[in-house]
Formats: C-alpha cells, structure tokens, sequence
C-alpha cells in the first residue's frame, strides 16, 4: 500500500562560510546592480538575496 522512502540527510555545516565569503565579498550588492530593478517590487527578497 505504502512504498518506503529512502532519505539521505547531510551536513551542511560550510554553508555558513560560503554565505560569511559571499558577504565578505558583496556578491549580494553586485548582482542587485546587473539585475534591473522593476518599478512595482514582487518579491520581499532583493534578487541577490534570491541567488
């Protein structure tokens, strides 16, 4: 009736480096001034923030 479900679960520790090297390096301000901008914000995140 029911089939199992196999889950594989990680670490994901370095995800905090990798965001402390993003801020470090203003990626998130340098994609949202490539990115145009609309007139009307849909999102609540900036498109730098969304990558």
């Amino acid at each position: 009736m029911y089939e199992s479900i196999n889950i594989e679960i990680e670490n994901i520790d370095h995800l905090g480096i990798i965001a402390g090297i993003v801020d470090e390096v203003g990626i998130v301000e340098i994609v949202n001034q490539k990115l145009p901008s609309y007139p009307i914000r849909l999102h609540i995140i900036s498109c730098g923030w969304e990558i």
